[in-house]
């Protein structure tokens, strides 16, 4: 592939590129991959064998093509290796190609699957493989955008186990795009920069050893090209691979600040120092739901007035808890996740438009503000809006769905339709006099992209993320911010906060074996673009939650009431407080919240090898220590100590 029309060669010998202190290996037999910078060797797991696997059910290897053809060569970029395996037994149609490219300013390798003929026939593919990563040793260390982040020793005794989302890109498994692995004598970061249709997967040993690969899936019932690059670092920590990929996001112009944001959304300031209370207004569980409880009917059915909300807003204002953000859920006539998307109009019951706008009153009266809890991806059945055309099609032209949440029966709406509904539903919320200061998109950033084969309204998972973050943008254009679930590299351009960004301990019950340590990965890249909440409950097994929100210098959760129980880490149980500590408690964290909002978390770490101390430093000045094991935490401004607090005594003023 020198020139144009010129025929690819075939190697017996590896394959070799070098630039910029790195030196690469392909050895074209078993398309193992080894790499070489500055004396510290990276190398494909000696067993792994890149594969594919074909619809109806074979795997086959790439070393099983029946030609292949490998060229070497050096452009003005740099040099790169290009593969090309065409037929397999069986899959005579299916060819594709794989590129490999040096890029000489940078020393970063990209990786390139591209396939040629027959994609329709290939449904997942394990490539680039896992490094081998078997010393049984705590300074080797895997670095997994699992939720917040997470850090795994190679000693670790306890699994990730099972992974929600198969370890996919761009939900709660992978709020970044990216993993990376860590020696004392270097590191590196493998960055899918085609990330919609693509995971990672682990290989973990009992005892310890992390694997770490790489798995892509098909789009609408066919592949299509993939791309990664990997990142390579001389001795470094996971702020550098996190400081490494801001640095891209910059490049590429997705680096967009709170900063920013606020210049056309001024009530983001507003935000920022806030506690935050979540509350419910109308609950009702469909007999089909998985939550119905047939022995207890009256558990199935509750209403909370919007009065008696309003009153309790007063109360923790007359009571010193500085301004709230109020977030309510199941204030529509139906109620709480039932018949989206018509959340179109206000429950009569718990005082219809006037009784919400009386609330929406007591949260300004003490300088806070107001968002409403809508949905526009679960698609209920008894929404007098269903309409199985509008839902996201399967290929073979099933409609996936299934009966979990309160409102029963439910498929998936299309995302093409989702702006369409909001634009609607808002316009009745403004007729009615009660326009809520923010929005909370339900279940958008932590959940895949769908994708839909219905040729009305054909999307791709890659465009089922960007109309997202076109809902994102119209509740801008309005004026109201944008919240949603959890937090994701492919929204944070556009979405301002979130329900919760937490550690993946977070969601598992006090006292299970943890599987790593806790590490601010995403804070660390975007600290400063999306405001995120935190859970602030002191636990059954000792733990203090508010040492976390403090570390991570985000919003704190006054009162987060459950909307199922034993979900979303909402597991109760621990050591209750009285309002007055609550509020003290809160007052502490959105104070640092408020004045760190705008800074850049520049480096985590723990200061002595001890899990249990950890310090987080800004970019303004202000630094953060925790002891878990103590329960004690220091806030520290240019070196000099602002205020400390012990778990026997209660949170200084500041």
């Amino acid at each position: 592939m020198k020139g144009k029309g010129k025929k690819m060669k075939r190697f017996d010998r590896p394959l070799q590129l070098s630039g910029r202190d790195v030196i690469v290996s392909l050895d074209p037999a078993s398309g193992q991959l080894r790499v070489s910078r500055r004396g510290c060797e990276w190398e494909w797991a000696q067993e792994y064998r890149p594969a594919f696997l074909t619809a109806s059910g074979k795997q086959l290897r790439f070393s099983d093509a029946l030609a292949q053809m490998h060229d070497c060569r050096e452009t003005s970029l740099g040099g790169e290796v290009v593969s090309r395996y065409t037929g397999f037994p069986g899959e005579e149609q299916i060819c594709f190609e794989t590129r490999l490219w040096l890029e000489t300013a940078t020393g970063e390798l990209h990786l390139e699957w591209t396939p040629l003929a027959g994609a329709e026939r290939v449904t997942r593919v394990s490539w680039p493989g896992p490094m081998a990563f078997d010393e049984v040793r705590s300074d080797w260390q895997t670095v997994l955008p699992l939720r917040q982040g997470l850090l795994i020793p190679n000693n670790w005794p306890n699994p990730v186990g099972r992974l929600p989302f198969g370890g996919r890109f761009g939900t709660a498994d992978a709020y970044l795009p990216w993993f990376g692995q860590i020696r004392p004598e270097g590191g590196y970061l493998l960055l899918c920069d085609t990330p919609a249709n693509a995971g990672y997967e682990l290989f973990q040993k009992e005892g310890g050893s992390t694997r770490a690969g790489v798995w892509l899936d098909a789009s609408l019932g066919s592949m299509t090209p993939r791309r990664f690059r990997y990142l390579f670092f001389d001795a470094c920590t996971y702020n550098d691979l996190c400081k490494a990929y801001r640095r891209i996001v910059r490049e590429e112009g997705r680096l967009v600040t709170l900063e920013e944001k606020a210049v056309r959304l001024p009530a983001i300031r507003k935000l920022c120092g806030c506690s935050f209370l979540h509350k419910s207004v109308k609950t009702h569980v469909d007999p089909e739901s998985r939550f119905f409880d047939p022995q207890n009917p009256g558990k199935n059915d509750h209403l909370t007035p919007f009065a008696v909300h309003a009153g309790h807003v007063r109360e923790l204002y007359a009571a010193g808890s500085g301004p709230l953000y109020v977030h309510v859920d199941g204030w529509a006539q139906a109620g709480y996740d039932n018949r989206h998307p018509d959340a179109d109009s206000v429950c009569a019951e718990a005082g219809g438009p006037e009784g919400l706008r009386s609330l929406i009153d007591a949260v300004h009266e003490g300088g806070g503000l107001l968002g409403l809890h809508d949905q526009y991806r679960d698609f209920y059945h008894h929404a007098p809006s269903y309409d199985p055309d509008l839902a996201c099609r399967n290929p073979d032209g099933s409609i996936p769905g299934h009966a979990m949440w309160a409102g029963g029966p439910q498929s998936y709406l299309c995302t093409t339709q989702a702006q369409r509904f909001l634009r609607r539903n808002l316009s009745l919320l403004e007729e009615a006099g009660v326009l809520p200061d923010c929005s909370y998109l339900d279940v958008f950033t932590c959940n895949e992209g769908d994708e839909c084969a219905n040729p009305r309204h054909r999307m791709t998972r890659e465009e089922s993320y960007r109309l997202r973050c076109r809902c994102f943008a119209y509740l801008a254009s309005k004026g109201i911010l944008s919240s949603s679930e959890e937090v994701n590299d492919w929204a944070a351009g556009d979405q301002v906060f979130c329900h919760y960004a937490p550690y993946e301990f977070m969601m598992n019950p006090p006292g299970a074996p943890q599987p790593g340590l806790p590490v601010p990965l995403y804070n660390l890249v975007y600290h400063d673009c999306v405001i995120q909440p935190w859970m602030m409950e002191k636990t059954q097994d000792g733990g203090d939650y508010m040492l976390y929100a403090l570390l991570n210098a985000g919003a704190p959760y006054l009162e987060r009431d459950p909307a199922y129980p034993n979900i979303d880490g909402a597991f109760g149980g621990g050591d209750e407080m009285t309002l007055g500590e609550k509020i003290r408690r809160c007052r502490t964290v959105a104070q640092l919240q408020e004045k760190t909002v705008f800074a850049e978390m520049l480096s985590h770490e723990f200061p002595d090898g001890d899990p249990a101390r950890q310090r987080t430093v800004f970019a303004n000045g202000y630094e953060v220590r925790v002891d878990t094991s103590r329960g004690s935490w220091e806030i520290l401004f240019g070196g000099e100590l602002l205020a400390a607090g012990e778990p026997d005594r209660a949170c200084p003023e500041w």
